[in-house]
């Protein structure tokens, strides 16, 4: 590392005595500028880039004492050592006041200037370490409350918080949610795919995230998570339902055209929700957005935006018997994991032998969450395990016309997630699958063949399933937790070590250096050279 060096001195012989100082030569200390008075001194390292100043006290036009002062008040950063002669101590201790560094008396000795340096340049490294740990720590802080925040909205839109619960979260979050209506709007990349693993995918969901992230903050009344690697949902506030629906179309718009212009993305699908009239009933409007989706038939090469209460209003009053809603309920009081298969199975060939339209089956999903929702809050939130519960997309509930294998597969899912948590707030274990999983991950995320898959297996459960629980659990997808990780290893790297790029790539579990390179400054905004002189 090197420290520029800027000399202010009126006596020449000193000034060129100090100028021919050996410690110019072959070392960390450059000289790059002098002058004989303060006043000329000023005026050339107010911008410059200066690390340390050496100024004599006793000068011409502007002395030693002012310079200092006005640097000390515009330019803190610079470290300032005093040129001053025995008679001249009285003024060094004022200098001393003013937060002056450190001292030289006259006349000079070979090894002074040297000896001082060295203290100064330490306490520069010094700073400069301190303010690097400073930024580390505010950097995890504000990742941390960012994925707090988003792991509250998107339990807050499942529907899986109860009252009591949300207010406090608010808190200490410090999220403002206060208005009079509330729609949950959801935006669908269909460019990107759900595929977690995919490089060229994950780079774009980062510039994509950074963009919303960006609008977001330049907008109070709009917050944001993501659902999938493809899907942002947004939440808007207003106080007129009427207008709040033309405020979300609004942003919406400005989304795309934003995300078409600087990603070339040219397929987006906005969805609002029906307005909501509290923060408690925010799950049913962000609900509204998710069935809408599921019920458009979207264009194959534009962007388009839909009002949800415009997508079929028969599903809003439709009647049924609650015979599906009871059977289900009935399995997650009293059923056990083994009873899953068979109770899921007979409810889905009762819905196939009815030969129910997509609509209708719709309609069903929507109530059978809603018995989920009951049955998980009548576990009562001592132990906050409401978390824990991860709510299928209805778009991903059932495929289109009679076949209802996913659907069946859903079911499956959400009710082997809601019995374990029922087992799990009488003493059971399935908390400790993520636990198992993150410390998994630490233990092996510097090897480029750990991927979603890898993970499951030493769980042993679906890799769908721990990747939708990953996400309820931590507010991150799978891919997201582990690039942190391997990013942040990498930060810490630049900082202390020489490695190369290609060696910290490696290192942290990147076989392709390009892609190391590209995502490193899409996640931190600097290329790991200019983080490395930052």
């Amino acid at each position: 590392m090197s420290y520029n060096v800027y000399l202010a001195e009126d006596e020449y012989m000193l000034r060129e005595y100090v100028k021919s100082n050996t410690i110019w030569k072959n070392g960390p200390y450059v000289l790059c500028g002098d002058a004989s008075n303060g006043e000329d001194a000023w005026q050339d390292i107010q911008n410059a880039p200066v690390d340390i100043l050496v100024t004599d006290i006793k000068m011409p036009f502007m002395d030693g004492l002012e310079l200092s002062r006005l640097v000390r008040e515009n330019r803190p950063e610079i470290k300032i050592i005093i040129l001053s002669g025995y008679d001249d101590f009285s003024y060094a201790k004022q200098a001393l006041a003013l937060g002056v560094t450190d001292y030289l008396l006259k006349p000079l000795k070979p090894d002074d200037l040297l000896k001082t340096m060295a203290r100064t340049a330490a306490l520069i490294d010094k700073e400069k370490q301190q303010k690097r740990s400073l930024q580390t720590l505010q950097e995890l802080a504000n990742e941390s409350l960012e994925i707090s925040r988003h792991k509250f909205l998107a339990q807050l839109c499942s529907g899986f918080l109860s009252e009591q619960r949300i207010g406090p979260e608010l808190d200490r979050l410090h999220l403002q949610m206060d208005a009079a209506y509330y729609t949950g709007c959801i935006l669908i990349l269909h460019e990107l795919g759900r595929v977690e693993v995919d490089d060229k995918t994950y780079l774009t969901f980062l510039d994509c995230s950074r963009e919303i992230r960006a609008f977001s903050a330049a907008h109070s009344d709009c917050l944001w998570y993501t659902d999938e690697i493809n899907q942002f949902c947004l939440i808007v506030s207003g106080d007129s339902k009427e207008m709040l629906q033309e405020k979300a179309r609004t942003y919406l718009e400005a989304i795309q055209k934003s995300l078409s212009a600087s990603y070339g993305l040219s397929r987006m699908t906005g969805v609002i929700g029906i307005p909501a009239e509290s923060v408690s009933s925010l799950y049913s409007s962000m609900l509204s957005s998710q069935v809408a989706f599921s019920l458009l038939h979207t264009s194959e090469s534009e962007s388009a935006i839909f009002l949800a209460g415009d997508c079929g209003h028969a599903l809003f009053s439709m009647q049924y018997t609650a015979s599906e809603k009871q059977m289900f309920y009935s399995l997650l009081v009293s059923g056990s994991l083994n009873d899953v298969p068979a109770v899921t199975a007979a409810l889905v060939q009762k819905l196939e032998n009815a030969q129910m339209s997509h609509l209708y089956l719709t309609y069903i999903c929507m109530d059978i969450l809603s018995s989920v929702s009951d049955f998980i809050k009548k576990l009562g939130p001592k132990n906050d395990l409401t978390q824990e519960i991860d709510v299928p997309n209805i778009v991903q509930m059932f495929s289109y016309g009679q076949d209802l294998s996913k659907f069946q597969t859903a079911l499956t899912n959400l009710a082997t997630q809601a019995i374990l948590l029922r087992d799990q707030s009488k003493g059971g274990k399935n908390g400790d699958i993520i636990q198992q999983a993150k410390d998994f991950i630490l233990q092996n995320y510097t090897s480029p063949g750990l991927d979603l898959g890898v993970v499951a297996k030493h769980v042993n459960i679906n890799p769908s399933y721990l990747s939708t629980l990953f996400r309820q659990e931590t507010g991150q997808c799978f891919i997201e937790f582990l690039t942190l990780l391997r990013i942040n290893r990498a930060k810490e790297l630049l900082r202390t070590t020489q490695m190369r790029t290609s060696d910290i790539a490696f290192e942290v579990g990147y076989a392709d250096q390009n892609y190391f390179s590209k995502l490193f400054k899409k996640s931190t905004g600097m290329s790991t050279r200019e983080f490395r002189q930052s």
